[in-house]
């Protein structure tokens, strides 16, 4: 358990820093291309991420599994020709699909309703074959649990696609649209991440051997999951195509419909998804340390694992959630100068909790090797959301993304945790910590809405909103203390630790 908070530590950290940089870099790209071309930007992308699902989930993933058993069977020949197999299959997959797109093109361009989506479509193919290079070496370190370098390489792109997007639409001239920009920035940022990659997997002393004998086993795994991960990747893209259309049909203009839809996906949700930067750190480092644990059988470890990241991720959202449903209104015009996107803020704020639970248990599911049953989970979330848009929008307008996605991740929730339950034969989400979690958010929303407005009539917002969030925080970690929600173990085990050292060198 000590390894796991030390990794978790690295790459929680790390995840921060690129999460928040990612974060100001979206403030700062709202800001100079409007809600308007935000919502232009999120649609393009959608239908991009849809098509670099093909390369970046199942092969990746395969590799990490495959190269932490053969990490520990000291296997370093099937190692490399795996990682050299699933390089050659994705940078062919990868070329194939950019073929596809441009031969199709017209076929394509009736997804959008903004003749620019394309165009940027278009812009971003030219990322699919370096982002195969960079999944699959990332793949090999992540099996190594070589943390630290995963996340300077998502840290640096960071950086890089953060400095192109400020030259190219804050301080150099381009005749080009602003949004063709961000992309063109985008693009630059993954090539420079691929070649930082291969450069570190190289020095780690990796190679490329033969692949022949690793295709067909590689494929036979990587497939089911790429399914999985595709046909749940097309969600976000159908839902971006059809919620504007929705909203078009209520009386909006197709420009008020992409402003919306702009701010709730673009403003929004990057924020309710900023816990789940821990969740994901954690998801990294359980992959791995499962995968060893399910091929060596110690079940007692799995068990312990999961009971631990499931409890992680209600204790993480019960962060957030008192801070935006009380200041959701001032966060939203503070970051965006759009209040509308504060005000949905705090009314989708318990999103986070599926968000995070349904984030943690998808990554067990995929270590258990029950990845296909994970999916028709989420298949059955994704009617539901589905139906909440076609049938609610009508009724709430854009409030039907919230309900939709409350659906879609509430109820792969509950699947997912009964399955892992079955497979395990042990109770995995407990009810009473999540009772205690909301008992100790209230003393949180309650503090840090009324530090905010006592400090707000004197304080400039930056400031009122930092003080009401700190104090808000601290209040919910007292209680958590006082609730049990968390415990201060992990220092009495490095306690032990120690005693054990000095036990030896006494001896």
């Amino acid at each position: 358990m000590k390894k796991l908070f030390k990794a978790l530590a690295v790459l929680a950290s790390f995840s921060v820093l690129t999460r928040l940089l990612g974060f100001f870099f979206r403030i700062f790209l709202s800001r100079l291309i409007g809600p308007e071309g935000l919502g232009v930007y999120q649609i393009s992308f959608s239908i991009f991420m849809v098509l670099e699902t093909f390369i970046s989930s199942g092969l990746p993933l395969v590799v990490s599994k495959q190269t932490s058993i053969y990490n520990t069977k000291k296997d370093k020949k099937s190692e490399f020709g795996t990682v050299t197999s699933a390089l050659i299959i994705g940078i062919i997959m990868s070329i194939l699909i950019c073929a596809i797109v441009l031969l199709f093109k017209n076929i394509f361009s009736l997804l959008f309703t903004d003749s620019r989506c394309i165009l940027i479509l278009f812009i971003l193919l030219p990322t699919l074959v370096f982002s195969s290079v960079y999944s699959m070496l990332r793949g090999n370190l992540w099996g190594h649990k070589k943390y630290f370098l995963v996340s300077v390489t998502e840290f640096i792109e960071q950086i890089i696609r953060t400095i192109c997007t400020v030259l190219f639409l804050g301080v150099l001239t381009f005749t080009l649209e602003k949004v063709f920009l961000a992309s063109i920035a985008y693009v630059i940022s993954c090539i420079a991440s691929s070649m930082i990659v291969l450069i570190i997997y190289l020095k780690q002393g990796g190679k490329f051997s033969n692949p022949k004998p690793f295709f067909k086993p590689i494929l036979k795994s990587a497939i089911p999951i790429t399914i999985v991960r595709v046909v749940s990747s097309l969600l976000m893209p159908i839902v971006s195509v059809i919620l504007p259309l929705k909203l078009v049909s209520l009386g909006y203009t197709n420009e008020q419909a992409l402003a919306i839809f702009g701010i709730a996906m673009g403003m929004t949700f990057p924020l309710l998804y900023v816990p789940s930067t821990l969740i994901s750190a954690l998801s990294m480092t359980i992959i791995p340390d499962l995968s060893s644990a399910v091929y060596t059988q110690n079940y007692t470890e799995i068990k312990s694992r999961i009971h631990f990241s499931i409890k992680f991720a209600i204790f993480v959202s019960f962060i957030f959630i008192p801070l935006y449903f009380s200041l959701g209104t001032p966060i939203g015009h503070f970051f965006y100068a759009n209040s509308q996107s504060g005000y949905f803020l705090s009314c989708s704020c318990l999103l986070i909790i599926p968000i995070c639970i349904s984030g943690i248990t998808t990554s067990c599911l995929n270590a258990l090797n029950l990845e296909i049953k994970g999916f028709i989970n989420y298949l059955i979330g994704a009617i539901l959301l589905l139906f909440s848009i076609l049938f609610l929008t009508n009724l709430i307008g854009i409030f039907s993304l919230v309900w939709g996605m409350g659906l879609c991740l509430g109820g792969a929730c509950i699947l997912n945790i009964i399955m892992l339950n079955k497979k395990l034969n042990d109770n995995f989400f407990n009810f009473k910590y999540l009772i205690f979690a909301i008992i100790c958010s209230i003393p949180s929303i309650l503090m840090s809405k009324w530090i905010y407005n006592i400090s707000s009539s004197f304080l400039p917002i930056f400031f009122s909103l930092a003080i009401a969030c700190v104090i808000g925080t601290i209040f919910y970690l007292i209680f958590g203390l006082i609730f049990n929600l968390y415990n201060l173990s992990f220092f009495d085990l490095k306690k032990v630790f120690n005693k054990k050292k000095i036990l030896k060198k006494e001896k």
